[in-house]
């Protein structure tokens, strides 16, 4: 077996547990800063708990959803960030009718019946906010192209600002993470601009579509001409897997395989098996396999897992089970998914 690591940064655990064991301290005080809007004794001593995780994770405190407020700790779209944020949502105390906690911004419709200030007194009345978009074929992904009439009078970073503010409020950021694909802005209006609940709506009916696990097949060809087959899960976003952040990728060679490469029916027995048995003995709950690829008598296996976890260590062992050939293991930090992009 040959084994490869990479170099990751998980946070710094021991500031989580720091955290929590510091929170019940601040509970009252943030509930009353909340309703006086008075921050400034409170404000550097979260910054201060946050940043000794790590410095660049982004904090709020917001409306809850069930309970009356929420903290989010949030990796702000950094993939490198999201196990983070997961590792320290994990030891979270459970939710009451106070407070709640989560890792990623939870939607908030309601704020776009609400005027924004954006410096210098200009007000911008978010009720004019309006949607465009577009999804290619069976994608799981949408295209939005946002409009109001006052981005004619801003430049590209406000125009930006507000398009993710309001998706975030609208979808929440995780929604926005998981169903959107490619986001623009305009001052003119665009064809089929739509309420932002028509957007919503899109998003949950492709939410419902891939609520149960979807595989994808794909075949294509290698530049000598071999046959190559595939499958991945769809949709392929990291943020549906914030906890691993380390791909494991084993690959098994077979000799049960045909003219062109492929295995025959024992072999391919024999490689289901090996997954069936990897990932529930091996990754468990701290792994996901997320794609295969086949081709010239062998499979890799891409397996996903939570690096605090002993799991890429556990399908490595596994690997040395495989009899029809010598087992390759690499192992990389990869929270992005970048080791698979080229199936999604």
């Amino acid at each position: 077996m040959i084994f490869g690591r990479s170099r990751r940064n998980g946070g710094d655990a021991s500031a989580i547990a720091d955290f929590w064991a510091w929170w019940p301290t601040v509970r009252l005080p943030a509930e009353e800063a909340i309703a006086s809007g008075e921050w400034a004794a409170l404000t550097p001593h979260i910054v201060r708990r946050v940043t000794a995780i790590h410095p660049d994770l982004q904090w709020e405190f917001s409306r809850g959803t069930a309970a009356k407020h929420a903290l989010i700790v949030s990796p702000g779209g950094v993939a490198e960030l999201r196990p983070i944020a997961a590792r320290w949502g994990a030891l979270a105390p459970d939710p009451d009718a106070t407070w709640e906690y989560h890792i990623a911004r939870q939607p908030d419709p309601q704020m776009l019946q609400s005027t924004i200030g954006l410096g210098g007194g200009v007000q911008l009345d978010l009720q004019q906010m309006r949607f465009a978009f577009t999804r290619d074929g069976d994608a799981p992904e949408i295209g939005v192209v946002a409009y109001h009439p006052g981005f004619r009078m801003f430049g590209e970073d406000v125009c930006r600002q507000v398009t993710f503010l309001t998706l975030d409020w609208l979808l929440g950021e995780d929604g926005v993470e998981e169903w959107i694909g490619e986001i623009s802005w305009a001052g003119d209006e665009p064809p089929a601009g739509a309420e932002p609940a028509a957007l919503s709506a899109a998003v949950d009916g492709l939410r419902e579509e891939y609520r149960t696990r979807r595989w994808e097949l794909m075949r294509g060809e290698l530049p000598d001409g071999s046959p190559l087959i595939a499958t991945a899960q769809r949709p392929l976003r990291p943020v549906r897997w914030p906890r691993f952040d380390t791909h494991v990728a084993i690959t098994l060679p077979y000799t049960g395989r045909n003219a062109a490469g492929l295995p025959e029916a024992a072999a391919l027995a024999a490689l289901r098996e090996f997954e069936d048995t990897a990932l529930g003995t091996a990754a468990g709950a701290d792994g996901e396999l997320l794609a295969h690829e086949t081709s010239r008598g062998a499979r890799t296996l891409h397996y996903y897992v939570d690096a605090d976890s002993p799991a890429a260590d556990d399908l490595a062992e596994a690997a040395g089970w495989w009899k029809d050939g010598r087992a390759r293991v690499e192992r990389h930090f990869d929270p992005a998914l970048e080791r698979i992009r080229h199936f999604g």
